[in-house]
């Protein structure tokens, strides 16, 4: 008992600094008062053989979503088998009960299914597991379960695994960081892997769904982010942001996002269509504005030097106002203002360096979250709600015929060398009567054009 008192003394000092602030990748504090810091656990030893009878009768479950597959080849999982023969120590199996009571696997479900396995006579894929490349004990290559020896057929089968129940009324941002903790495999799980065992329900059914959205995939585009149920997470953050509205957001963002699991679990199915509705009505309009740069910044470049996308990169800042900007516009009012809305979204990003730093440092902060919705959903609001903006803009299209003909500031004289920092300007300015017409229009880079308005206005 002590071995297991000192195994859960070392996991708290790890979970609670002395700071009591836990930061995840963004530099964002996961605050949790001290009277909420509640971890409940059990140490208890299993047999290999009751494992195998917990797992027949349901109530452990070895493959949770979160896991990975089992992946360890038939040498590791009979050297494994091996180890139990020679009594070599085998390391502690972590658990997590759940609300009903059933358990499932925090660390050593690749162990476990090992052991398993061994004894149901099969891998999890079907296939008969024969064991294969001992070292030691060489004459049991090739030989199943069955064919061992009786007494070493009891060995394994009544073998005890040391383990470490988490109870199902620790506090769950707190066992939200066990999880994250306690997994000591080579890859470690990613908080979106977490939730998926910690906040099991119809909630998370719902994100499994909703992220094998084809649409969803094309715009993305990160084979490891769906593989890791990073696309869930990413799907549950905007409905967090829709649901709640970011104006009433705090930081952390995984505490946010833990919460709207929490308060919607166990969803309805109406409920569950509203969100499948709002998803699918936000990506399809994402698509059609944004199209492969959705998601992506673009750096800007100077008057030296031209700016790029950055099309390897996600940007969670820009995912947050592409998707949430649209919940609350219809389809028609977004479709007629596509051009607009893209090109401010372009503008923000080249020229605002307020808006720069907000989607680029500490963005789950909380005034930074704030701040950088409130410009946006003013452009967009300025966009649609203003019945002459689409008069003093001149259209994509006109953008890029400018651009194909001759691709050089009208302003500076300097070749435009991408297409994103370039912009159409009325020679004659709209506020002194100049009309928006191909022949009133001029290609200019952004960075000249910007002068010209700051000096003009100053």
């Amino acid at each position: 008992m002590e071995d297991y008192q000192q195994t859960i003394n070392n996991l708290k000092v790890t979970l609670i600094p002395e700071t009591e602030e836990y930061y995840n990748q963004d530099d964002e504090a996961l605050e949790i008062e001290q009277s909420q810091r509640k971890i409940l656990w059990q140490a208890k030893d299993f047999s290999i053989r009751e494992f195998l009878s917990m797992r027949q009768d349901g109530e452990l479950d070895l493959q949770p979503e979160y896991q990975r597959n089992f992946v360890a080849s038939v040498q590791i999982a009979s050297r494994l088998i091996e180890s139990i023969l020679l009594d070599i120590p085998i390391p502690v199996i972590y658990l997590a009960e759940d609300r009903d009571g059933t358990f499932s696997v925090i660390d050593g479900q690749q162990r476990l299914t090992s052991f398993v396995s061994f004894l149901d006579g099969k891998f999890p894929n079907g296939d008969e597991f024969k064991l294969s490349g001992l070292k030691v004990l060489t004459d049991l290559n090739r030989k199943k379960y069955e064919q061992l020896t009786k007494d070493q057929q009891t060995k394994v089968k009544t073998t005890t695994l040391h383990s470490i129940i988490i109870k199902k009324e620790s506090n769950e941002d707190i066992k939200f960081e066990i999880f994250e903790r306690l997994n000591t495999g080579s890859t470690k799980l990613n908080e979106d892997e977490i939730r998926n065992t910690v906040y099991r329900g119809n909630y998370i059914k719902l994100l499994a769904q909703l992220s094998e959205s084809k649409l969803f995939h094309s715009l993305v585009q990160k084979d490891n982010f769906k593989n890791r149920m990073i696309y869930r997470g990413m799907i549950l953050r905007f409905l967090a942001l829709s649901e709640k509205s970011y104006i009433n957001y705090k930081s952390s963002m995984i505490q946010f996002c833990n919460k709207e699991l929490r308060d919607n679990r166990n969803l309805t199915p109406e409920k569950a269509q509203e969100y499948k509705n709002r998803f699918e009505h936000c990506i399809d309009l994402v698509k059609t504005v944004f199209g492969n740069n959705a998601f992506r910044r673009y750096l800007p470049g100077n008057e030296f030097a031209g700016g790029k996308w950055a099309l390897t990169q996600i940007n969670m800042a820009l995912f947050d106002l592409q998707m949430v900007g649209f919940v609350n516009y219809s389809k028609n009012s977004i479709l007629a203002n596509a051009d607009a809305i893209r090109e401010g979204l372009l503008d923000l990003m080249i020229t605002d360096t307020k808006f720069q730093e907000l989607i680029g440092y500490k963005t789950s902060d909380t005034d930074n979250v704030k701040k950088r919705f409130k410009i946006y959903m003013e452009l967009l609001e300025n966009i649609i709600g203003d019945k002459g903006y689409q008069q003093r803009n001149f259209p994509y299209s006109l953008k890029e015929e400018l651009f194909a003909a001759n691709p050089y500031c009208s302003i500076s004289k300097q070749k435009i060398l991408s297409i994103e920092d370039a912009e159409v300007d009325h020679i004659i300015p709209f506020s002194k009567g100049g009309r928006t017409e191909k022949d009133n229009a001029q290609l200019v880079l952004r960075y000249f054009n910007r002068s010209k308005k700051d000096n003009y206005s100053s």
